[in-house]
């Protein structure tokens, strides 16, 4: 293999991939030692030493930007920094700011970070395009991490935005709004009255932050919310739309002051200034760079087939920004590109049908067909389910947002005179409208993971076998695989159960799993605009495939309950223990057992129905198999520990505990950390919450009685796995899925 532009570009993919894989990341100075390697190995003759020196060179600088935003986390964390910011976003519904560093104490910040600013004061007028001198604490982000959950530190790394924190002091530099934000406030004018502002301001500017939750359900169900995010194909319309004016503009020119050059340039040029207008959002940023090397190929008049280019765009945006390579949404891009790529190459229409224009609709159909097909595996892995009405949904929007929106928003944006401007967006508004009530109109499709996987596995492997040939060749082959996959054998119940401590941030949710019914202890806390049940609960159900068998409250504080007007919608009959006087709860007060499959719930605490439902009313259940047990306690407090223990002197004892009341220092009393004498004790707990739990000495105080501490602030979600008497415990940024954008990032030890 020699050296060319395509093996270059092939190394340069294949250097940015163990981004994705990497527990950790190696040292500065490893790093210098294998470049220092990879210059040795270039003075060989030899094209396998030529190739071994460039991919390490490669290796080197995709580690070596992820190794510095790490140290720059770790230096900004650990005191205030005085720092020049250029304000990026304004989110005020929030309270929220994002920012770029400029200079930290006085010194250029280089590579760019991002920082998002909480809890801003509404008394200042921030917009973007400004400049300020501030003093700022900073943290590092830390998101919940759960099997089928939103991986937040995974985005925040790939946009560059690890950081986050509050303002101390203050100083304007620059005052004055942006030109963008200029043109946002007087757009936000038009918009004032109209039906669908939320996605006109979408389609514009990028910003989707006015977005309800009722019109992301709608997007999501119909398989359209990629239409209504500034993406490759939204810089492709203005790009067609600059190249298209231009050549309406060649045909008042003369014969000699043609050239095919100033459509392609003209072209650019619109697609640029979108992309401006619309934010530089990192997908819009990505088109823009792949457009700019298709444009630089054709000037150029190199000759190259589809894949080549592909691969050069690919490869240019890894080698710009190796941390693209952790977004879904740089994924989602470039494999949307190379599946056109193979279904027109692989799966192609017939020749008649392709030319003559009658057959537009057909050709569309059929495009849209493809893409739904090929790219399903990948939207069922990201967002754990598929939208069934995808396919009619977006023959219905893509030509009305391509070709009337999009258009009616570019001439409004270009025209200087607002009131030339206004019936433009009351068009496109429109047009919005008619398509949202007809999206409205269409039955609710979106299927889970578990309903979809097996179809789209039979229908991709169909697919190869077909175009491959090996479908004839294979008959019996061909016609086992549907049968494999109609008769496979469930899960085998062979004793084992397993526990799951949610990383629900503060609060609490706790799984109990038997085969594929589950036992759930609390159901999280519950936030301005959504619960633990929306985003944590269900989705690990649905990833894990289980459905919920029945729920225990412990009380009635909102971060133990949290969740359970969700879960009550999926499951309205589930059964619900609790100790409160609620109609539809059965009891859980001292003295209730019950047996479900091969393990015994026994109720310890409290003695009877509880009055207030507060902390010491908490329903304490033990949870036992025989041999290996657990000793769930709710938020119960030292006075209810002291009664507890006066009540059961013999029989406390289990194998894993609890931590009551989050590591609290009005918990976790030395009584009853010898009373039940456990193996190891699981801490539900937010790492920035403000009370600061658990606390330190409650750590030492478990340590010093022999439990293994282990805590969701740290490891995430914490599986135990429970077999034969044996019990194993993984947390999810440890064992599970070790990732180093998962780690703890920051000052490790003062920032809980």
């Amino acid at each position: 293999m020699r050296l060319t532009w395509m093996s270059i570009a092939c190394l340069a993919i294949a250097a940015a991939l163990p981004l994705m894989l990497l527990p950790q990341i190696p040292s500065r100075s490893t790093l210098i030692i294998l470049a220092m390697v990879a210059l040795l190995l270039l003075h060989l003759p030899a094209n396998a030493a030529v190739l071994t020196a460039v991919a390490l060179l490669l290796l080197c600088w995709t580690l070596g930007e992820a190794r510095s935003l790490l140290n720059s986390v770790s230096q900004l964390t650990k005191a205030p920094v005085e720092a020049i910011v250029s304000v990026s976003a304004v989110y005020p519904q929030q309270k929220q700011l994002l920012v770029q560093l400029r200079r930290i104490d006085e010194r250029l910040q280089f590579p760019p970070l991002f920082v998002q600013i909480n809890n801003i004061s509404a008394e200042e007028n921030w917009c973007a395009g400004q400049r300020w001198r501030l003093r700022l604490r900073l943290r590092a982000v830390h998101g919940r991490l759960n099997e089928g959950g939103f991986d937040l530190q995974r985005m925040m790394v790939a946009n560059h935005t690890p950081l986050q924190g509050r303002i101390l002091q203050r100083q304007p530099v620059t005052e004055q709004c942006g030109l963008r934000a200029a043109l946002m406030a007087q757009a936000n004018t038009m918009l004032a009255g109209l039906k669908q502002p939320a996605i006109l301001q979408a389609l514009a500017f990028g910003e989707r932050s006015q977005f309800t939750p009722q019109l992301r359900q709608l997007l999501r169900d119909t398989g359209t919310a990629h239409l209504m995010a500034i993406s490759g194909m939204h810089i492709a319309l203005a790009a067609s739309f600059g190249w298209l004016v231009a050549r309406v503009i060649q045909y008042l020119l003369p014969a000699h002051r043609i050239s095919w050059l100033f459509p392609l340039l003209a072209g650019w040029l619109c697609a640029a200034l979108y992309c401006w207008i619309a934010g530089s959002q990192a997908p819009a940023q990505r088109a823009i760079v792949m457009l700019t090397l298709w444009t630089a190929i054709r000037i150029a008049g190199w000759q190259l087939s589809a894949w080549q280019i592909w691969l050069l765009c690919v490869a240019l945006l890894l080698a710009v920004d190796p941390l693209a390579v952790l977004s879904e949404s740089f994924w989602l891009s470039v494999l949307a590109v190379a599946m056109l790529i193979l279904w027109f190459r692989w799966f192609p229409l017939p020749a008649l049908l392709r030319t003559q224009r009658r057959w537009l609709l057909l050709r569309l159909l059929h495009l849209q067909l493809g893409m739904m097909i090929l790219m399903a595996p990948l939207q069922i892995f990201l967002f754990q389910g598929i939208s069934i009405t995808a396919l009619l949904a977006n023959l219905l929007a893509i030509p009305v947002i391509s070709f009337i929106t999009v258009p009616l928003l570019l001439l409004a944006l270009l025209l200087p005179l607002p009131l030339a401007a206004r019936p433009l967006w009351w068009l496109a508004d429109h047009s919005v409208d008619y398509l949202m009530q007809g999206l409205a109109g269409l039955p609710a499709g979106w299927l889970s993971l578990q309903q979809t996987l097996p179809a789209m596995l039979l229908i991709w492997g169909g697919l190869l076998l077909w175009r491959t040939g090996l479908f004839t060749r294979t008959v019996a082959l061909s016609g086992s695989l549907p049968l494999a996959l109609l008769f496979a054998p469930g899960d085998k119940q062979n004793g084992a159960w397993q526990i799951d401590f949610l990383d629900v941030g503060h609060g609490l949710a706790v799984a109990i799993t038997q085969g594929r019914e589950v036992v759930l202890y609390d159901t999280g806390p519950a936030w301005h605009q959504s619960d633990a049940g929306e985003r944590v609960i269900l989705p690990w159900l649905t990833f894990t495939g289980r459905t919920l068998q029945s729920v225990i409250l412990s009380h009635k504080h909102l971060d133990h309950r949290g969740g359970l007007k969700t879960l009550l919608r999926t499951w309205p009959g589930v059964t619900i223990r609790s100790p409160l006087n609620e109609p539809t709860h059965l009891p859980c007060w001292r003295g209730q057992q019950w047996q479900w499959q091969r393990l015994r719930f026994t109720v310890l605490w409290p003695l009877s129905r509880a009055l207030s439902g507060g902390n010491n009313d908490s329903c304490v259940v033990r949870v036992d198999d025989g041999r290996i047990s657990l000793l769930l306690t709710g938020d119960i407090e030292q006075a209810a520990e002291r009664k507890l223990m006066a009540l059961e002197k013999d029989h406390a004892g289990a194998t894993l505990l609890q931590v009551p009341h989050h590591g609290s220092r009005t918990s976790s009393s030395a009584l009853l950390l010898r009373r039940v004498a456990g193996e190891a004790a699981i801490a539900s707990v937010a790492r920035y919450n403000a009370w600061r739990m658990p606390a330190r000495t409650v750590v030492r105080r478990y340590q010093q009685q022999g439990y293994r501490w282990y805590d969701t602030a740290r490891s995430g979600q914490i599986r135990i796995r429970i077999e034969q008497g044996r019990w194993q415990v993984q947390g999810l940024r440890e064992q599970i899925k070790p990732r180093w954008y998962h780690q703890w990032f920051g000052v490790k030890d003062d920032s809980r």
